[in-house]
């Protein structure tokens, strides 16, 4: 059985620049002794599936930032004692979502609920199942990993395939035109 594998130059240069940054994120994150690196994954996936214009890039980070806040002060709320941990718990993150919601829509709509959610839910993430001992590294690290693959990550890869766009250009297709059948440059049509 002959199977036929064929790929796209689209798929091959996307392949390139995303492999290519993540090996270079990989030798800066590891330089700068990240240990939350994989964090840039995670915001860089997100900024790429999030299918808006890159000119979003400052709302989303923004938004990340605002995450980040939400997750101090949960973080801190969650620091009383003698409360029922998980009425108090789910009360706060209720509460705290439906205050996002309503602040984006009115005084904030130059943030990105999503991209505040996931900020917020990585900050928990990590503090909750991490004992912190420089918080403020902790902030400055995540953010900064949260930028990186927004900024290094996504945008660095889409740079380089422009530019391997720009060595390899697309040849001219043709199309067949459905009335006489013939091959035309789609030029001349």
């Amino acid at each position: 059985m002959k199977v036929d594998i064929s790929l796209s130059k689209e798929a091959f240069f996307a392949a390139i620049g995303i492999g290519l940054f993540t090996f270079f994120y990989g030798l800066l994150s590891g330089s700068l002794e990240f240990w939350m690196a994989p964090v840039a994954f995670i915001t860089s996936a997100f900024y790429a599936g999030y299918e808006s214009p890159k000119n979003t890039s400052i709302k989303v980070s923004i938004s990340f930032g605002m995450g980040i806040l939400w997750g101090i002060i949960a973080y801190s709320l969650f620091q009383i004692p003698n409360m029922n941990m998980l009425l108090w718990t789910s009360s706060v993150f209720g509460i705290m979502a439906f205050i996002a919601i309503i602040l984006q829509d009115t005084i904030m709509p130059f943030t990105r609920i999503p991209a505040w959610l996931l900020g917020w839910g990585t900050f928990m993430e990590i503090s909750l199942n991490k004992t912190i001992t420089n918080w403020p590294l902790f902030i400055i690290e995540l953010a900064a990993c949260m930028l990186l693959g927004v900024y290094f990550l996504d945008f660095g890869s889409n740079w380089l395939k422009k530019m391997l766009y720009l060595v390899s250009p697309e040849k001219q297709k043709t199309s067949k035109s459905l009335s006489t059948g013939s091959t035309k440059n789609p030029k001349e049509n």
